[in-house]
């Protein structure tokens, strides 16, 4: 897999950045399972670890609760699916960021970026409230021009219009930005798209063919000294 540090240089001018939020800015895994083990415990069903849970994350809650009782053996109707994920986003909203933690160097190359002039966005499965909370939490929320969480517009992840809404939003044409990831949904979304997509390697990523970041910091090496003049550029990834 191509590493960013490879991949990046000149030949395409960015604009924008948007960013996937679990997995990728934050490690929401620890939140997400106290407050589905809280779930299960009001249907009398025992606690899980988050290693488990944190597999089924990235498709929303309607996707995380189903899919996890599927990988418990579950078989449930769509009901009872709707209701239970309606309990766990309550629970989730009570103690959204009790425990989690901001991944790698987000705290310094958020700013950083922003400071450089690109443009930053969030694209997310998750709840708008719940996105917004932790960013707020994590004092990230304002430098981002559009957070658009995964209940706010018909399509979500990996549907192609959740991210060109973003860019919308952002007033960023694709063709101008890049998406950073953790999940194939992530690369699938962008590559529908047709906007440039790396996938961090920290989180539940990489586990895709995508260019590869190992270091947040690495787009603002690049970027911030770049964005004074006509706009940051990159490279295609098997450019030479």
């Amino acid at each position: 897999m191509t590493t960013t540090d490879a991949a990046i240089s000149a030949g395409t001018r960015v604009a924008g950045i948007v960013f996937d939020l679990d997995g990728t800015l934050v490690d929401t895994a620890p939140d997400i399972t106290s407050a589905v083990n809280r779930m299960l415990a009001t249907r009398g069903l025992p606690p899980q670890e988050a290693h488990f849970v944190e597999q089924f994350i990235g498709e929303g809650s309607y996707g995380l609760i189903d899919k996890l009782y599927k990988g418990l053996g579950l078989t449930l109707d769509q009901a009872r699916v709707a209701a239970d994920v309606e309990t766990y986003l309550t629970l989730y909203k009570q103690h959204p960021v009790e425990y989690s933690t901001v991944y790698q160097d987000a705290l310094h190359a958020i700013p950083a970026l922003h400071a450089a002039g690109i443009a930053l966005g969030v694209c997310t499965n998750k709840a708008q409230f719940l996105a917004e909370a932790v960013l707020k939490h994590f004092d990230l929320e304002r430098y981002f021009t559009s957070i658009v969480g995964g209940d706010t517009l018909p399509e979500r992840k990996p549907h192609p219009q959740h991210l060109l809404t973003t860019l919308e939003r952002m007033n960023v044409a694709p063709d101008r930005a890049l998406y950073i990831g953790d999940t194939t949904i992530d690369a699938q979304c962008a590559r529908d798209a047709h906007v440039r997509c790396f996938i961090v390697n920290w989180g539940t990523g990489p586990a895709v063919d995508v260019p590869a970041a190992s270091r947040l910091a690495a787009f603002v090496d690049l970027l911030a000294i770049s964005a004074a003049s006509a706009g940051a550029i990159v490279r295609e990834p098997n450019e030479k």
